[in-house]
């Protein structure tokens, strides 16, 4: 009964006029209900408030269930709440919510959830390397976007800079964007490592790997970046 009444408070938040073009953005065959950002999280706030943690994990998971695309967003919102602690069984429930997600928006918003059980738990990188050789490319992305935290200072980005080689030559625009943005953010910091793995990797990155890891440096690393692209061309 308590999902039911949610289930009618969020369709009564929802506009209808939004529901074609939210389908065709994502890509969605899911069910949508046309619901914005601020009304979502407005509800949340006012729903969630005062709740146990058990009672976040349930709602989360009822949420995600319904197989209703603004309703899953609802779901991995809540998982994400601040005063969420990471634990195993938020762990536990990002994982579930992994097996179903065939999206971008998803797999985004799940993703302030999975990077904080992971800096509190790095022993959860293991599990991470398993994804890099996923047959489902969703999983292979989500190993970088869910470790985004260690292209920034003071962490070792490393391992992960390994994960990113291995999907160099993969023609997935979403893994090139995926990877794009993983340098991007470590040239805030380390411009010199972001051009290094250009080098190694620039015949077999695409376009879009390439433009975004690149767009934010400086000129004079812009300009390095020029020398590379004329040396293979």
């Amino acid at each position: 009964m308590v999902l039911e009444t949610f289930l009618d408070e969020l369709r009564a938040l929802g506009d209808k006029e939004r529901i074609a073009g939210d389908k065709r953005y994502h890509k969605s065959k899911r069910e949508h209900l046309g619901l914005t950002a601020p009304k979502c999280d407005e509800w949340i706030r006012s729903r969630c408030k005062g709740l146990s943690d058990k009672e976040l994990l349930e709602i989360s998971k009822e949420l995600w269930e319904t197989d209703i695309f603004d309703l899953m967003i609802a779901a991995t919102k809540i998982l994400s709440l601040p005063r969420l602690k990471p634990s195993p069984a938020v762990w536990d429930l990002t994982l579930y919510f992994l097996t179903s997600i065939d999206g971008w928006a998803l797999q985004d918003t799940l993703a302030i959830a999975a990077r904080r059980c992971i800096l509190a738990n790095e022993s959860l990188l293991d599990t991470l390397e398993e994804w890099t050789k996923d047959q489902d490319f969703w999983m292979r992305r989500a190993a970088l976007v869910y470790t985004l935290p260690y292209a920034k200072a003071p962490h070792n980005p490393e391992r992960m800079l390994t994960w990113a080689a291995s999907y160099a030559k993969e023609s997935e625009w979403f893994i090139q964007k995926a990877i794009g943005w993983w340098l991007r953010v470590l040239g805030e910091h380390n411009p010199e490592r972001v051009t290094l793995f250009l080098q190694a990797h620039y015949k077999d990155l695409k376009g879009v790997a390439k433009r975004e890891a690149s767009r934010k440096l400086s000129p004079e690393w812009q300009n390095r970046i020029l020398q590379i692209e004329k040396s293979h061309a």
